[in-house]
């Protein structure tokens, strides 16, 4: 499937959640069912399966049910695939090397932010602890999706 075919079965206003601690995944998921209502929120639990998601596999077959996503909330430690896997995956792999990836995740510390910009992340936000400042970030996430400059040639 090309480009222009991927890009007409993406809806707008989706979002592929990935985090493999199933705590912090539910309370993504209704943060940003809460503050973005508009979006329509879908989520994986491995790295394996964002790419399966991605690729219409599995039991990610049937677009409808999993619509290709607007961006991707990607938490970096995962078993298996981790996120840096998967960075670097969407990058050599078109059209999913367009797609905007956030990553959100524990690690603020600098070398793991610069390697997430440098493997093609859209934007790098570190998990608060406090619940209510995820749901103030996550408020302002399709503003920032939307002033975000394009992603830099990544081949």
């Amino acid at each position: 499937m090309n480009y222009m075919q991927k890009a007409e079965n993406r809806q707008p206003g989706t979002v592929l959640i990935a985090d493999d601690e199933l705590d912090d995944l539910r309370f993504t998921q209704r943060v940003v069912a809460t503050v973005c209502p508009e979006l329509c929120v879908r989520s994986v639990m491995s790295g394996e399966d964002l790419i399966g998601y991605l690729e219409e596999k599995k039991r990610f077959s049937n677009r409808s049910d999993f619509p290709y996503p607007t961006f991707v909330l990607l938490d970096l430690r995962m078993p298996g695939m981790r996120g840096f896997d998967v960075l670097r995956w969407l990058r050599d792999h078109p059209p999913h090397n367009v797609l905007p990836v956030v990553v959100l995740t524990v690690s603020g510390e600098s070398v793991v932010v610069n390697r997430a910009y440098e493997l093609g992340a859209r934007s790098f936000l570190t998990k608060p602890i406090r619940p209510d400042d995820l749901k103030e970030i996550m408020a302002r996430l399709p503003e920032w999706l939307e002033q975000a400059p394009a992603p830099a040639n990544r081949g």
